[in-house]
């Protein structure tokens, strides 16, 4: 992720009070009344504006003489409509939320001398660039960029006013403080696909109130439509759109007859290399496992050949669905939850009346059947191996049967997610507390129940324990805790043991405390090199407990199976703690490698802390908006050609470093044009698939793809080098 703004931090001083102005009634009989909705949270002010989005208010900083001189919370409690922000001193926030009123007041208390001014922030979903537009202080309404500009900053400048308005004309209005500064950011020039709003406004110790005033207008123009009848964006016009039912029935005759020209090689039943097992001497174990061989990690596969891992992620319907509910005007046309279009909407029965994958709704219209799972499954598994991948990736992995009667091997993930009864610990994504004597015994009840069924299963490469876990975020979270989380009463046992004497603590800490009690009930700021050492002991103390009780659990269950890591994010795994217990504790460990070329200084440094260890990168995809009329993503080019070209040289560079024994891509079928479900309004919409929204594959792209796939045993043994892509943006770093 880049460096940029993270909405509303920033304190305001005396009073400040943000005012939801009553909605505009919207005029077209066919707009309904703008909807409202808000909440704290610990990250600030979460307000759902119906079509208009989600946007997160986060509570604000403080901001000393320069403008990097950040101020943030230590600890932030929320109970209901009441949160309190304490900074590191006497300084605090008290804030209310009065939902009546749609009034929120921030009351600072002990503000410092040295505090300039105050600072809020707030991020704009990219789906804005689909029918959106801006408008700060009296200038021109203008639309967000559909592409990235010359300059990052689409505003700089003292105004009072931001305005915000969707595809239908619903509009969020924010008011701000006279003499504020704003800023608002296109963040692509730091590779993230969001635009990034904030404003600052001269603030000192003893000011007055301040007021902020939020204004939700309702539709009051015809909505533009973003999609057409077959799930496709309006804004745009390529060759591989559908335009008819027609065409996708004449896509049958014409895709069964392009598949049957495609000659993939031979493989054994798991898709291995023949014969690869007894020229090198492989084990035949039974089941996936890794081996080293002179100076190359090898992934071995149950009949004990040499596989090298060609995954495809959300090997199902998955990101295709999209949240339509509450902005029905986007679409040409929407099918009734009824027969023939009955399966096209979410299985699930609380998503069901809310999202549709239009997918599915076009494979109804192609096959001229209902959607059937075992179907699909089939169909997809036979169109992979034509173009030379061998399993499945993260986020499901289709119909467990037919996978099974197919011999379609897949990895899967532990049950360690939220939902499965793990919380994260406050303040940080996708980690949970080791320390927790509850989540122990819950660690070894939910594998006893689940693991076992699925320990003679040879199909299964290996687990997952998370999803792109942000351990970054440990230092900080467990110092803002209070005593009621256990790894938190655990850091002052340390603490306490270590520094023997209040006096010492504080001296090292910089800290006023009474006594090691004290920790227990607020947080503790990491600000001097003592604290940020400690905490970086905790964190290597709080990760080995983690990872022992994972392991350690896992192995009573399943003593077959790999563990294949945590699908680290770039800045999490640029980090020592991280990859020297991933080395220790992980069979495989997993990188989500976003990247054009590779960086050769990253790489090094995580092979020099994880060791000797074999690496996934298992999660990657290119896209390109020009030819598919979605948005969203971050890796863009501008062809499929060019995508096909991309994987070419990402896969096989992967395959040539000797210890990267397979890749996962990310993902089956394209996100739909409306974001994918979960994100509601805020949801990706890239060009991500294989196949298109009207189940079409990207042939221009699968024509080189497959290239690579054929012929990637060679590549990893070294018979051949690895393509090179002459593109700019593909020139290995330095």
């Amino acid at each position: 992720m880049p460096l940029l703004l993270h909405p509303m931090k920033c304190l305001l001083f005396g009073v400040l009070v943000w005012t939801l102005a009553a909605p505009v009634m919207a005029q077209d009989p066919d707009a309904r009344e703008a909807k409202f909705a808000a909440r704290l949270t610990t990250e600030g002010l979460l307000i759902e504006a119906g079509s208009a989005g989600h946007f997160t208010l986060k509570h604000p900083v403080l901001v000393g003489e320069k403008w990097d001189s950040v101020h943030k919370p230590i600890e932030t409690k929320v109970s209901g409509d009441i949160a309190t922000l304490q900074f590191d001193g006497p300084t605090r926030i008290a804030v209310a939320w009065q939902p009546t009123e749609r009034t929120l007041v921030f009351t600072p208390a002990n503000v410092p001398t040295s505090i300039k001014s105050l600072r809020a922030e707030m991020l704009i979903d990219f789906s804005y660039v689909s029918g959106g537009s801006w408008q700060i202080g009296q200038g021109k309404e203008t639309p967000f960029p559909a592409q990235q500009p010359a300059r990052p900053h689409l505003f700089q400048g003292n105004a009072e006013t931001l305005k915000l308005r969707n595809f239908e004309g619903a509009t969020l209005t924010v008011q701000v403080p006279t003499s504020s500064f704003q800023q608002l950011t296109d963040n692509r020039e730091w590779n993230w696909k969001i635009f990034g709003w904030q404003f600052n406004t001269p603030c000192t110790a003893g000011a007055g109130q301040l007021e902020v005033k939020l204004a939700l207008g309702a539709p009051i123009e015809k909505a533009v439509k973003l999609v057409d009848r077959f799930g496709q964006s309006t804004g745009s016009d390529f060759p591989a759109k559908v335009k008819s039912e027609e065409e996708l029935k004449q896509d049958l005759e014409t895709e069964a007859a392009w598949l049957a020209s495609l000659q993939p090689p031979t493989l054994d039943r798991f898709g291995g290399l023949p014969g690869s097992g007894s020229k090198l001497g492989l084990k035949n174990s039974g089941f996936f496992h890794v081996e080293k061989k002179g100076q190359r990690w090898i992934l071995v596969d149950p009949a004990g050949n040499a596989f090298f891992h060609l995954g495809v992620c959300a090997f199902g319907p998955s990101d295709d669905y999209t949240y339509f509910a509450g902005r029905e005007r986007a679409y040409e046309w929407l099918p009734t939850r009824e027969a023939p279009f009955a399966t096209a909407f979410h299985p699930d029965s609380y998503w069901n009346p809310l999202a549709l994958s239009f997918h599915l709704v076009n494979t109804i219209r192609k096959y001229g059947k209902p959607y059937d799972s075992s179907i699909y499954t089939e169909r997809m598994i036979e169109r992979a191996r034509k173009w030379g991948f061998n399993s499945a990736g993260a986020f499901g992995a289709g119909e467990a049967g037919v996978r099974r009667q197919m011999g379609f091997p897949h990895v899967a993930h532990l049950p360690l997610s939220t939902w499965e009864g793990f919380p994260g610990v406050p303040g940080t994504h996708g980690i949970f507390d080791p320390f927790s004597d509850k989540l122990r015994e819950q660690c070894d009840r939910t594998f006893a129940e689940k693991l076992p069924r699925a320990a003679a299963d040879p199909l299964i490469i290996g687990y997952f324990l998370a999803n792109e876990p942000l351990w970054e975020e440990i230092p900080g979270a467990v110092a803002a805790l209070d005593g009621s989380h256990p790894c938190k009463r655990r850091l002052v046992a340390v603490l306490e043991e270590k520094y023997k004497t209040m006096d010492a603590f504080n001296r090292a800490w910089e800290t006023s405390l009474g006594s090691f009690a004290d920790m227990a009930v607020r947080g503790l700021p990491v600000k001097t090199s003592a604290a940020k050492a400690d905490m970086q002991a905790f964190t290597d103390m709080f990760l080995d407990a983690y990872f022992r009780l994972v392991t350690e659990t896992f192995r009573k269950y399943d003593k077959k199976h790999l563990l294949i890591g945590n699908r680290f994010q770039p800045l999490t795994i640029d980090n020592e703690t991280a990859c020297r217990l991933s080395g220790r504790y992980m069979d495989v460990v997993s990188f989500n490698y976003y990247a054009y070329g590779f960086d050769p200084d990253l790489l090094g440094r995580i092979r020099a802390w994880m060791g000797d260890r074999p690496m996934f990168f298992s999660e990657f995809y290119f896209s390109s908006p020009p030819d598919s009329g979605l948005t969203g993503g971050g890796k863009d080019l501008s062809s499929q050609r060019e995508r096909g070209l991309a994987y070419r040289h990402y896969v096989e560079h992967a395959a040539a470093l000797g210890y990267v024994v397979g890749i996962e891509w990310f993902t089956l079928v394209d996100q739909a044009a409306t974001g994918r479900f979960f994100e509601k309004y805020n949801g990706e919409a890239a060009n991500t698939g294989l196949i298109s929204v009207a189940d079409r594959p990207w042939k221009p792209m699968l024509e080189e793809m497959l290239k690579t796939n054929y012929d990637i045993y060679k590549v990893f043994f070294g018979e051949r080098p690895p393509v090179e892509f002459n593109h700019p943006r593909f020139a290995a770093k330095k």
